[in-house]
């Protein structure tokens, strides 16, 4: 791992949108039908998750200045633990990740299904669209931080237009 990099790369746009996108995930739009059952209680939930990721951010933020390195999840724990811990966690990290773009990618399919129902009587398409997803966002990723990040700020604003309608309209 090297000496971080701090030239700016990004705008403050691409990077809020990179935290925003990030907190409002894909499950916001399915989620509050299956916590409706629950209840507001299920608030909690929300606030308890909200909390969480901002102690989580604060956390990453004072680190990255005590350890100016690249690496993030990996080079923390190495540098405070040792190999074996900064290799678990890095480990840990990048397999929760391959799930998580699994998931993404599942959900994707699950959204995109309802709007191309042919689709869902296809076993093929199924399988193909989560794959394609995932290799295509894959390419665009390995373009740089630009390509991706202007992709997280697109597909950002695409999740807020909605949420925003609803909560004007009720």
């Amino acid at each position: 791992m090297g000496k971080a990099n701090n030239k700016q790369q990004i705008g403050i746009y691409v990077a809020t949108s990179l935290v925003v996108g990030s907190m409002i995930g894909s499950g916001i739009f399915m989620l509050p039908a299956a916590m409706a059952k629950i209840g507001s209680i299920s608030l909690l939930g929300w606030l308890f998750s909200g909390v969480g990721a901002l102690l989580l951010a604060i956390v990453f933020s004072r680190l990255s200045k005590l350890v100016p390195k690249t690496g993030g999840p990996y080079i923390y724990p190495k540098e405070g633990f040792g190999d074996f811990i900064g290799f678990l966690s890095g480990w840990g990290y990048w397999l929760s990740i391959l799930v998580t773009n699994a998931s993404i990618a599942i959900a994707f399919t699950g959204y995109l299904l309802v709007f191309v129902p042919v689709w869902s009587e296809s076993q093929v398409a199924i399988i193909a669209v989560p794959i394609v997803v995932v290799w295509l966002l894959t390419w665009i990723n390995s373009r740089g931080i630009k390509s991706g990040g202007y992709l997280q700020l697109t597909t950002t604003i695409l999740k807020i237009i909605p949420l925003v309608i609803v909560t004007i309209a009720g």
